[in-house]
């Protein structure tokens, strides 16, 4: 019942988008959460997905990218791959800048970038309160003043356990990364590769999901939002 409470108000929540937005986009990064958020858009629109935004820092996981170009053939729909180019062309890179310079040129920058570009009035997110604490602090629907456009975020109220017992219930096809087991460590959270590791039961016991991300970005979370992180 809760599953299915939770499943019902994701499903109002971008309905809600749906009618609200001229110009709505959904970000898709691979991810569990993201796929998730795929999935639901697709059963509340009844297969008539809006844009699907895969920000392309050239760091994702060969497997991530594989996973992308399958499931956007399975479910029929154009993705658009979107790269901050001027800072690519510069060699931005998360070995000889710091995280938050690299995910603000690679991630943010480039997000704003596509914003003005396609004139998107709303995006949707796969991020939910439990997995960080800055996550905590978000609404389901939540402005941005540059560039302005509404961001607003569907899952927030469903766990880590909610997703997973979903996906599997569902038959959802999923980045197969999070099944690879390394020296008996598993990816509970996928990002970029150099940011990105496996981590032990007992590393995910006291880090949770998000052990496996580079714990400096991690910490500047908070300056990260400010600036416009998803």
């Amino acid at each position: 019942m809760l599953l299915k409470n939770s499943y019902n108000k994701s499903i109002y929540i971008i309905r809600e988008a749906r009618t609200r937005f001229t110009n709505l986009a959904l970000m898709w990064g691979g991810g569990k959460d993201s796929t998730l958020m795929l999935y639901l858009t697709k059963e509340a629109l009844y297969n008539n997905l809006p844009s699907i935004i895969f920000l392309d820092t050239t760091f994702a996981f060969r497997e991530t990218k594989e996973y992308i170009r399958i499931i956007s053939k399975l479910w029929n729909f154009n993705l658009i791959y979107f790269q901050n180019r001027e800072a690519l062309s510069k060699g931005i890179n998360p070995w000889n800048y710091s995280k938050i310079e690299c995910c603000t040129k690679l991630k943010t920058d480039a997000l704003n970038q596509c914003i003005q570009k396609y004139n998107f009035d709303g995006l949707m997110f796969g991020i939910r309160w439990d997995e960080h604490p800055i996550r905590g602090k978000e609404k389901y629907f939540s402005s941005r003043d540059v560039p302005c456009h509404m961001r607003v975020h569907p899952i927030l109220h469903w766990s880590e356990e909610d997703v997973w017992r979903f996906i599997k219930k569902y038959n959802i096809p999923y980045n197969p990364l999070y099944d690879r087991i390394i020296n008996d460590k598993k990816y509970k959270s996928i990002g970029c590769y150099p940011c990105t590791k496996p981590i032990s039961q007992e590393e995910y016991l006291e880090l949770g999901e998000r052990g496996g991300r580079s714990l400096d970005k991690e910490k500047i979370m908070e300056r990260l939002r400010s600036l416009g992180y998803m």
